[in-house]
């Protein structure tokens, strides 16, 4: 079903970090759900990369736990990824102990970034967009695409949910009942990408906003 209904309240950027502290414990029970939608998002959005083995370089906002992080690891020679929770990167460090490729998991304000404009290939977010305003929504991608020298790749629920899906939301306080009525064609062009590609895969949308024609 599309989800229609506002939520009981809206995040500020504040209480968003409080809220993800606070659910750390139990965002296992998210993970579980996520993973395997992750999973079939990159198997489908990887091979289509014009990826330099050992030599393209990417960032992540956002990062939370780290799930998407360590499944993009081995791919990048490089691998940065940011957060503002730091229950959450607490997790992702703890996480990562784990695997053979370590990225590294730092503090980040996904609304105060930071980094070199065109220092990584690649810039990636997931499940994150959608807890935004319009106007932030358009700063922020405006920010991410100076980083980002190709793409800048955003995976998100897709504009069809479930009741979960809309519990959660209701929960997070998020901007998603305005996010999957967003004119991403249009967000594009105002925020300086030459093209975007909107798909859908196992219910997430997945956005690549691209830097160039080729």
């Amino acid at each position: 079903m599309e989800m229609s209904g506002i939520p009981w309240y809206r995040r500020n950027a504040a209480s968003m970090r409080r809220f993800y502290d606070w659910i750390n414990p139990i965002y296992g029970l998210i993970e579980w759900r996520l993973g395997p939608k992750l999973d079939r998002v990159l198997a489908t959005v990887l091979p289509t990369m014009k990826l330099l083995p050992y030599e393209s370089t990417a960032i992540e906002y956002a990062c939370g736990s780290g799930l998407l992080s360590l499944k993009l690891a081995p791919f990048f020679s490089q691998l940065n990824c940011r957060d503002q929770s730091e229950g959450m990167l607490a997790r992702a460090r703890s996480r990562a102990k784990y695997v053979p490729v370590k990225p590294s998991f730092e503090y980040g304000d996904i609304l105060a970034i930071d980094e070199a404009d065109g220092s990584v290939d690649y810039v990636f977010m997931s499940f994150a967009l959608h807890l935004f305003s319009s106007g932030q929504r358009k700063e922020i991608l405006t920010k991410l695409g100076r980083v980002a020298r190709k793409e800048v790749i955003i995976i998100d629920h897709g504009r069809s949910s479930d009741w979960l899906t809309e519990i959660v939301e209701r929960l997070e306080g998020s901007h998603y009942d305005q996010f999957i009525r967003e004119d991403f064609v249009v967000l594009a062009q105002e925020t300086g990408y030459n093209q975007i590609h909107e798909s859908e895969v196992d219910s997430c949308m997945v956005l690549r906003f691209q830097k160039s024609d080729e």
